[in-house]
C-alpha cells in the first residue's frame, strides 16, 4: 500500500500542473511561473535564495524563472540595502493584476479538486500531507547538503 500513496499522491501533482501550465499558458505564463509570482506576493522583498528553498528549486532555476518575470513587466528586482549581493523581488502593477487572476484559478482548483471532501476530511488530508511533507523537506536539506551518497547507500540497503 505504501507505494501506492506516493503514486496517488505524484498523480494528482501531475494532473493539478498540467491544468494550471494549460491556464497560465492563456496569460502568458510559462510552467511553473505562476509558483514564483504567487510567493513573490504573499513575501513582498523576498530574495532569491530565500524564494528558492520556499519552492524547494535550485538558485539557477530561481535566477532563470525571475529574469522571465522581470522582462515579461511582472517582477521588478530592487538591490537590497543590507546586502548589495542580493536583489529584493516586488510585483509589479501587471504582476498584482495577474496575482487576482491565480487567486481565482486558486480558489477554483481547490473547490473542483476538493469538492468531494467534507470539512473534516480536508482538515485531515492537510494534517497528513503535513507530516510527509516534514520528511520531504528534511530529505531535501540533506540533499542541498550535499548527503547524496548517503541516501543512495541507504537505498542499496533496502530489502525486497
Amino acid at each position: 500500500m505504501d507505494k501506492e500513496i506516493l503514486r496517488e499522491i505524484g498523480q494528482i501533482y501531475r494532473a493539478v500542473n498540467s491544468f494550471c501550465d494549460y491556464v497560465m499558458k492563456s496569460i502568458n505564463l510559462e510552467k511553473g511561473q505562476y509558483q514564483f509570482l504567487t510567493r513573490i506576493k504573499e513575501n513582498p522583498g523576498i530574495n532569491q535564495k530565500k524564494l528558492s528553498a520556499l519552492l524547494f528549486v535550485d538558485k539557477t532555476t530561481t535566477a532563470k524563472a525571475v529574469n522571465k518575470l522581470v522582462d515579461k513587466g511582472y517582477i521588478d528586482k530592487k538591490i537590497d540595502q543590507s546586502d548589495k549581493r542580493n536583489f529584493n523581488l516586488f510585483l509589479t502593477k501587471k504582476g498584482k493584476k495577474t496575482c487576482v487572476f491565480l487567486d481565482k484559478e486558486e480558489v477554483f482548483c481547490n473547490e473542483v479538486f476538493l469538492k468531494n471532501l467534507s470539512k473534516k476530511q480536508k482538515e485531515l488530508l492537510k494534517g497528513q500531507l503535513s507530516t510527509i511533507s516534514d520528511c520531504t523537506s528534511l530529505i531535501y536539506a540533506d540533499l542541498k547538503e550535499d548527503k547524496k551518497e548517503y541516501y543512495i547507500d541507504l537505498i542499496n540497503k533496502v530489502e525486497l
